[in-house]
């Protein structure tokens, strides 16, 4: 697929326009606050929010909402757009060391996951806007969020990633903060890599789909006859059924 031209973005009307910049920014936090609410009264109704992990989940979050910025201004934004982005990384880090220290939660994973996703699909819409990333890099971060809802409706962890999802998901990572990088250069490679980012993550993404859907089968199927399955412990509770 042709990459897009670098200054596509730049002969769109209302693209330096500082209103749309903030309003979209805004929209973008009330949304992921009232996900905050929402998960929270279903998940851990009456219990702390607010922790020291969460604090920095929701920082990626709002990172995600300077980049709804860049997306509907990429004139004005685009220099925050890499800045935002950068501190995915070390919040990601953070949040998983503060998370063990604290004590996880299902409401902490469930944010982790849903900050991540809300990120990266930002991430991927303002580089896309901004006229670096080809159409194709927008697939990864789309097909994601249907896992979010699976682990949701089936009350489940997320399946461990396997050492090449990781590589994948860190090939589009850095292909799409190459795209929203200062210079030219390494604009450029972004382009290059982004095809081969987009491809390995939607393939891992439809891997981990795969594996969650077959998981809650493989409980229900447990349960049905009258054992209450451990989720990551499938082998056990197989035992226990046939004892």
């Amino acid at each position: 697929m042709r990459s897009r031209p670098q200054h596509a973005a730049e002969r769109r009307p209302g693209d330096a326009s500082p209103a749309r910049y903030v309003g979209a920014a805004l929209l973008n936090g009330a949304a992921s606050f009232t996900f905050l609410l929402l998960a929270a009264h279903y998940l851990q109704p009456h219990q702390r929010i607010l922790t020291r992990a969460n604090l920095l989940t929701l920082s990626r979050a709002g990172s995600a909402g300077l980049l709804a910025g860049t997306t509907a201004a990429p004139r004005v934004g685009r220099r925050i757009a890499w800045m935002a982005l950068l501190w995915g990384g070390p919040s990601d880090w953070l949040d998983g060391r503060l998370a063990r220290l604290d004590g996880p939660t299902s409401l902490g994973a469930l944010l982790d996951i849903e900050a991540d996703s809300w990120l990266s699909l930002w991430a991927a819409a303002a580089a896309y806007r901004a006229g670096d990333l080809p159409a194709l890099g927008l697939l990864p971060p789309v097909v994601r969020y249907v896992i979010p809802g699976l682990l949701v409706r089936y009350r489940c962890p997320r399946p461990t990633e396997r050492p090449w999802q990781r590589i994948a998901a860190g090939v589009q990572a850095v292909a799409v903060a190459l795209t929203l990088a200062p210079g030219s250069g390494l604009r450029r490679l972004g382009r290059t890599m982004a095809p081969i980012g987009a491809i390995g993550q939607t393939t891992s993404v439809a891997t981990t789909i795969r594996r969650t859907v077959h998981a809650a089968a493989r409980d229900a199927f447990i349960r049905s006859k009258g054992v209450a399955p451990v989720f990551g412990d499938h082998q056990a509770a197989r035992d226990r059924a046939s004892a």
